[in-house]
């Protein structure tokens, strides 16, 4: 249909009153009707008075929106006539419909910015002048006023419509006309309108706090506020006596206009006045303080409340140090107070969080603020803060714990409450950091006495009184990470009391909460060994309890990492633990994994012929249902009992290491789920190179797990090879046990290098590669080895050429399909490369050329991951090929093909991301093979439409001058690239060398 008036207003009458199919189509039909030219004629049709107001609502919207998108297409000399239509519009709307006037209000304030300051230098100026009651007789005082506000309210908000770099100046000549404005508002806000029963008269009010809020963010010098401000808290006093101000949501508004007073940035300009004014502030606490005496029958009105205590809040985030240094004077010191007292009160809240209240949350940021402060402070400074503001602190922690309890029946809750209490609590014991960062040893003295206080209420009665003994060993765990590692006074009587707690009586929250704060301080534990004896116990009977046992692992992972040398005495009792609960049903997949790490840990401290008792109690069992699990065809109760096993066995082989280890070794993952993966470093290959393993050195433990595992690992990858999780958790355990034994492993490599070919043989899979890396770069360097480190990959490599280069033809037909393995196999090969280029050169039957053209294909490859690590592959061949004889035969047999398709990539065939890459590519070739390179891309260019049709001759040719110009600045060559391949791909149409002279 034409876009004409009609056929518009029977399309709007058909998006309000049919069904959602029509909607949807009358939607996109008018949505298109917008976005033409003909929508700057046919809105004035439909802005007769005669329309529906449905149909003026649309015509208004859309003069609104032709103004901020299409605003290029008027003409200057139309500038005029344009105003002319806008004012005369908002006229006669005066009396409403309100929706369309409140638009229309919005399209005109649309058109000032865009003719300031060239065309309409002194718009807001005429806007005041013209919208007086004196010239506009026939439309009522009050509306004439709301109108005029609602022009200028909405000034400041359409410039986010705009460009950056416009933004800019147009802000810069609304804060000309500031004085006007503000002398408009004081003068329109020193009108009492709290008695007045004129509904327009209340609604200028409340549009005049709301104009005040949008201009105050243009950044008004605060000493030019101080009327205003005084009239904005009077308007939350008036609004709070009156209902109909109330209603209106003036007091809100009020206090807005104020934040954004206050905490602009140019406030800090004015620090005296932000004093001064905060006197003027806090007198709204009588406000709160109404509130909350109002009898429990009355209604409270805590959305008020809590915009209050927000506007309290702002302003002492946004001028912290400011309050800080108002507390060194004795005039302004009693305000400072009273404010952080009030946010203090904020934090008090009464009730549960978040089912009651929700305002203490908004307090908590304040008060880290406030210590981060009081912290950077010079050590003076420091010291009279501290002495002023503890008590505040000192107070604070107490609500803390109150604030911080449990609720009494959960249960009755949705998640998202229960979600909402978790994320609190967790701020709840941040804020109990920052206490301690001011109180120090008297606040763990303050949180024993809490503790000794309800563990004897506890003793009384446990039902009423658990959740304060859980809340007090929760801020206990919160300020485990700040506490000194040479505490000796209040963490030793911390731990003693935990045995003494009646668990037996208590909520397993309770028991749960103690767990946590016992493997919170675990490093400090690792200082003061002799409190082993009051938490192990615990920690063993938590292993007992399928709701325990979470927090128990977790608690058990932490002491045996941190605490290891000190776990000698208590080793039986733990691993006869571990293995009851290994034994029974309570433990979930991840904790029994995680618990495997705590048995590791303690075997390894165990003389070897203990360690070897313990094994054979604990895994030969899992050994043995491994072989019958294997029997069985393949199912998901099978395929869920090897991988447990697996996975166990894998964190015994990360964890049980009789030698000792290196500080910088990475600890394994014990997340579930992880593959727990682990990278051997040249640190701890040094290291085991240096100790050997002679014949009066006792073998690892792990060597004889993995010997005796290793044939039914075989037969898992025989009948499980095409389930990438088997195979994952498979090369996982083989990489732990490899990284465990190093030079250790050498008599079982063969038997391990059979398993790895035989799988990757069967069906190509990333962790298998990942666990070949590893070998070839332990062992690749081994003369004892080396045979069977060539053979393994030539293995790799002819298996995966084989798989993926079937049609290398169709580029990213079929290579696509194995992105994830040649990303991986690529990676291997990169990692040869750099490390050990003798075996990738020496192994005669590895076909290099063939691996040089895969390298190539893949730079076609949609999936970035691949591609980049081709690249590298690419990159560290080239680099290389100058000194070894084999690689220069390859690159110069290849290389055409390979800048062929570097060009092609460049010119679209690849994403863009990987661009910064392909230069890397181009810089090499540059430094190795210069002259080639020069020749290739001669070659490549003059053939007509390559890379792209969409770049010219002239173009090209100076595309590559500037590739041969560049062979040492990266950063460059990547902007050549860059630009170019925009060119290539239509996202940029000007001439390219004007686009890239600035690169020389």
């Amino acid at each position: 249909m034409e876009f004409t008036a009609e056929n518009l207003e029977r399309a709007v009458v058909q998006f309000y009153h049919t069904d959602a199919a029509m909607q949807a189509h009358a939607h996109h039909w008018l949505t298109t009707a917008q976005a033409s030219p003909e929508a700057w004629s046919f809105v004035w049709h439909l802005l007769q008075p005669n329309k529906s107001a449905e149909v003026q609502f649309f015509a208004a919207t859309t003069l609104h929106t032709k103004l901020i998108k299409s605003w290029h297409q008027v003409p200057p000399e139309q500038y005029a006539s344009l105003k002319k239509q806008l004012l005369e519009a908002v006229a006669s709307y005066c009396l409403g419909p309100k929706i369309v006037l409140n638009r229309l209000c919005i399209a005109l304030s649309a058109y000032v910015l865009h003719t300031l300051p060239l065309h309409w230098p002194n718009a807001v100026p005429e806007l005041l002048a013209t919208f007086q009651p004196s010239n506009l007789p026939a439309i009522p005082p009050e509306r004439t006023a709301w109108i005029l506000l609602e022009i200028l309210t909405v000034l400041p908000e359409e410039t986010s419509h705009f460009a950056v770099n416009e933004k800019g100046p147009v802000r810069i000549e609304l804060q000309k006309s500031i004085p006007q404005v503000l002398s408009l508002l004081e003068n329109i806000l020193a009108t009492d309108t709290s008695t007045s029963n004129n509904e327009t008269a209340v609604e200028v009010t409340h549009q005049a706090v709301c104009c005040a809020g949008s201009w105050l963010q243009l950044g008004v010098p605060l000493p030019d506020c101080e009327k205003l401000a005084n009239h904005l808290v009077a308007s939350i006093f008036a609004s709070t006596s009156s209902p109909q101000l109330h209603q209106t949501g003036l007091a809100e508004s009020a206090l807005d206009a104020l934040s954004n007073m206050l905490t602009h940035p140019d406030s800090h300009k004015y620090p005296s006045t932000c004093i001064r004014f905060l006197e003027k502030l806090l007198p709204l606490k009588q406000i709160i303080e109404a509130q909350q005496q109002q009898r429990d029958g009355a209604e409270r009105d805590q959305e008020l409340v809590s915009n209050i205590y927000g506007l309290f809040i702002s302003f002492a985030e946004s001028h912290s140090r400011l309050m800080l240094d108002s507390l060194l004077n004795d005039d302004y010191k009693i305000n400072v107070l009273q404010l952080v007292q009030l946010i203090f009160q904020c934090s008090n809240s009464p009730g549960i969080y978040p089912i009651q209240e929700n305002t203490s949350q908004s307090a908590l940021g304040f008060w880290y603020i406030l210590q981060d402060d009081i912290i950077a402070s010079e050590p003076e400074q420091f010291n009279l803060y501290v002495v002023v503001l503890s008590p505040v602190y000192r107070a604070l922690a107490e609500v803390m714990i109150h604030k911080s309890m449990l609720p009494a029946a959960e249960d009755t809750w949705s998640n998202e409450e229960k979600e909402l209490l978790r994320c609190y609590r967790q701020d709840i014991a941040d804020t109990m950091m920052y206490c301690y960062n001011i109180l120090r040893e008297n606040l763990l003295e303050l949180l024993h006495g809490k503790l000794e206080e309800a563990l004897e209420k506890c003793n009384s009665d446990p039902r009423m009184w658990w959740r304060y003994l859980e809340s007090c060993l929760h801020a206990f765990q919160a300020v485990a990470e700040c506490v000194d590692i040479d505490e000796s006074r209040h963490l030793p009587r911390f731990l003693e009391t935990l045995q003494c707690l009646p668990y037996h009586q208590l909520d397993t929250q309770v028991i749960i909460t103690a767990l946590e704060a016992v493997g919170a301080y675990a490093e400090w534990i690792n200082a003061h060994p002799s409190v082993l004896s009051h938490v192990i116990p615990l920690l063993i009977t938590g292993l007992g309890s399928g709701d325990l046992a979470p927090a128990a692992t977790m608690a058990l992972k932490d002491l045996t990492r941190d605490c290891q040398t000190s776990m000698a005495p208590f080793a039986h009792h733990i691993l006869q633990a571990s293995q009851e609960a290994l034994r029974g049903e309570e433990l979930k997949l991840g904790e029994c994994v995680r618990l495997m790490y705590t048995v590791g840990r303690v075997l390894a401290v165990l003389p070897v012929d203990s360690i070897m008792d313990y094994l054979n109690q604990l895994l030969m069992p899992y050994v043995e249902e491994l072989q019958y699990l294997v029997t069985h065809e393949p199912n998901a109760a099978a395929k869920a009992g090897i991988l447990l096993r697996l996975k166990m066995l894998g964190m015994l082989f990360a964890t049980l290491d009789i030698k000792p280890r290196s500080e910088n070794d990475t600890e394994p993952d014990v997340s579930e789920g992880s593959d727990m993966g682990t990278s051997i470093t040249t640190q701890q290959r040094t290291q085991q190179q240096s100790t050997g393993s002679g014949s009066g050195e006792q073998v690892q433990p792990v060597f004889f797990v993995l010997q005796r595992i290793l044939p039914v690992t075989l037969a898992i990858v025989e009948k499980w090879y095409a389930d990438a999780h088997v195979i994952q958790v498979v090369c996982s355990a083989l990489r732990h046990a490899l990284a465990t034994l190093l030079d250790d492993c050498k008599p079982l490599v063969p038997e391990m290098l059979e398993l790895l070919v035989k799988s990757y043989r069967l069906q190509l899979h990333p962790p298998a590669l990942d666990l070949a890396k590893q070998f070839l770069i332990l062992y690749g360097k081994d003369g004892s080895q080396l045979p069977l480190m060539k053979s393994l990959l030539k293995e790799v490599c002819s298996v995966t050429l084989m798989t993926c280069s079937g049609n290398s033809n169709t580029p990213g037909s079929s290579l696509s399909d194995h992105a994830d393995i040649l990303a991986t196999f690529f990676c291997l090969l990169a990692q040869i490369l750099k490390k050990n280029p003798q075996l990738f050169v020496d192994s005669e039957e590895i076909d290099l050329a063939a691996l040089f053209q895969c390298g190539t294909l893949t730079l076609s490859l949609p999936e970035a991951s691949a591609v980049n690590a081709a690249t590298s592959f690419l990159v560290n061949f080239v680099s290389l090929s100058r000194e070894v004889v084999q690689l220069l035969t390859v690159v110069q047999t290849c290389g055409e093909e390979l800048v062929q398709r570097l060009l092609r990539c460049i010119g679209g065939e690849s994403p863009r991301l990987v661009m910064e890459h392909l230069s890397d590519l181009l810089l090499a070739l540059n430094k190795k093979h210069c002259d080639n390179l020069c020749r290739w891309l001669q070659q490549a260019i003059h053939q007509d439409g390559f890379p792209s049709v969409r770049v010219s001759q002239e173009q090209k040719e100076h595309f590559v001058k500037m590739v041969l110009k560049e062979r040492a600045n990266k950063r460059k060559l990547q902007e050549t690239v860059r630009e170019f391949s925009l060119i290539c791909r239509g996202l940029v149409g000007t001439d390219y060398a004007a686009q890239s002279s600035h690169f020389f």
